[in-house]
């Protein structure tokens, strides 16, 4: 029995360590985009992201989490079952549907695919949710995440070039420069181009994503009143100056509302709030003086024309968006087929893409019963977005709620899957937090 005991104890050591060693690194593996490509649907002229079955390094990280976790909780069996969030049984809701549209999908294996990653995430997020303790391993590596894409996106903004990183064998972002035909610039007045920062993602509006995501941890210790505070106010500036330099204006929105709601804080000085608000706004503004053409121009449009077709672009896919909607209003064409469909009328010289409204995309894709799904996540989050009065629960709010203002203007919530690991680590992480302070939750036992 002793023997056993001790084996038991051991097992429960390593699970647990396995675990929070794969949440404290899948923050990190968010920002490099290394993958298995599983299998490439040929579907030109559609980036093969958007077309292609990939199994990502963070999602290696997701299944060694779900695997211990499963481990840990055969070895701890409790007869007491707690009921998830709302907003997580939604979550479940629609990843089920993305997976069962596969049987009409124009594109059943994509479709399946997502769907099935969805429902990997949704699991991660359920554990998260079980497990407030494993915030702490999180909010290590998020701070590690800001700390080099922060740093890449400066180098990148000094030198105008990702060829550096180059020695560390990334396909993404690339070796680029300014005056490479589809690399993401700025178009000056007299013609120069300058290039945005990347970081080491495919997009500078993913950095911008990425950090507006990991900002949470910064964020949380900031509002602490205990010595880490002053690391928190660090590591929001950190945030604030590469989401500053990835000229993202949706993440800028985001950032912007998230940190309105930090000024909202319950049981935190005000000075505290005031202190870590103007600290992120003030990282943001550095970037904006600094290359305040740049910034004029991102902002107003500047009658740039690379500005005004993005313009013409995101109403093109939005109309098109509304003409798949029409033609399938109760089921959609699939999940994950939108720009598969978008062949058929797509002009010369341009290439398909999601359209940058994720409430659109899911309704174009999954048809009203996905939308449904989609608004109740949304909603039961919002519902229950004041209770969480701990730092830790307030913080990750303010990352979530700056999230959902991205997805009102962007689409890699849905449609890239390290994006859609981050939004579902984070709604699990302050699900977790909101039940560890209280949260009241509908428990049932196992127990006959």
């Amino acid at each position: 029995m002793k023997g056993q005991t001790f084996l038991r104890k051991m097992l429960l050591v390593s699970l647990n360590g396995l675990y929070m060693g794969a949440i404290g690194a899948l923050p990190v593996a968010l920002g490099f985009w290394a993958y298995i490509p599983w299998q490439r649907l040929p579907y030109p002229p559609v980036y093969f992201v958007y077309s292609s079955i990939l199994l990502f390094g963070s999602d290696l990280l997701v299944l060694i989490a779900l695997g211990a976790d499963l481990g840990l909780r055969a070895l701890t069996r409790t007869p007491e079952v707690r009921w998830p969030h709302p907003s997580l049984l939604f979550l479940i809701g629609l990843a089920a549907w993305a997976t069962l549209s596969a049987a009409w999908s124009l594109e059943p294996r994509l479709s399946f695919y997502t769907g099935l990653h969805l429902l990997g995430i949704s699991s991660l997020a359920l554990s998260l949710s079980g497990r407030p303790s494993a915030w702490r391993p999180l909010s290590f590596g998020c701070f590690l995440g800001i700390l080099l894409q922060t740093t890449l996106a400066a180098l990148e903004t000094i030198a105008q070039s990702t060829a550096f990183l180059k020695p560390l064998g990334l396909e993404w972002p690339g070796q680029l420069d300014p005056s490479i035909p589809g690399a993401a610039v700025i178009a000056l007045p007299g013609g120069q181009r300058w290039l945005r920062a990347y970081g080491t993602l495919p997009h500078p509006n993913l950095l911008g994503l990425y950090l507006l995501g990991l900002a949470a941890a910064p964020a949380a210790w900031g509002l602490r009143e205990d010595r880490w505070a002053i690391v928190g106010r660090v590591g929001i500036g950190l945030a604030a100056l590469g989401l500053g330099m990835s000229f993202s204006r949706a993440a800028w929105l985001g950032f912007g509302v998230g940190l309105l709601w930090l000024l909202a804080a319950p049981r935190v000085p005000t000075g505290r709030r005031m202190a870590l608000a103007l600290i992120g706004a003030g990282g943001l503004l550095t970037v904006a003086c600094a290359f305040a053409p740049q910034t004029m121009i991102r902002i107003a449009g500047g009658g740039s024309p690379l500005e005004a077709r993005s313009i013409l672009e995101r109403r093109w896919l939005m109309e098109q968006a509304l003409r798949q909607i029409r033609a399938h209003p109760l089921l959609g064409t699939g999940a994950g087929t939108f720009p598969l469909v978008l062949r058929e009328v797509l002009p010369p010289g341009y290439r398909p893409e999601p359209v940058h409204y994720v409430g659109a995309l899911i309704m174009a894709e999954l048809g009203l019963p996905g939308a449904l799904l989609g608004l109740g996540m949304a909603g039961a989050f919002l519902r229950s977005i004041h209770r969480g009065a701990s730092p830790e629960a307030w913080a990750l709010a303010a990352s979530l709620l700056g999230l959902l203002i991205v997805r009102m203007l962007d689409h890699p919530l849905w449609t890239l899957a390290p994006a859609r690991a981050l939004g579902g680590c984070l709604l699990g992480a302050w699900a977790g937090q909101l039940q560890a302070n209280g949260e009241p939750a509908l428990t049932f036992s196992l127990q006959h």
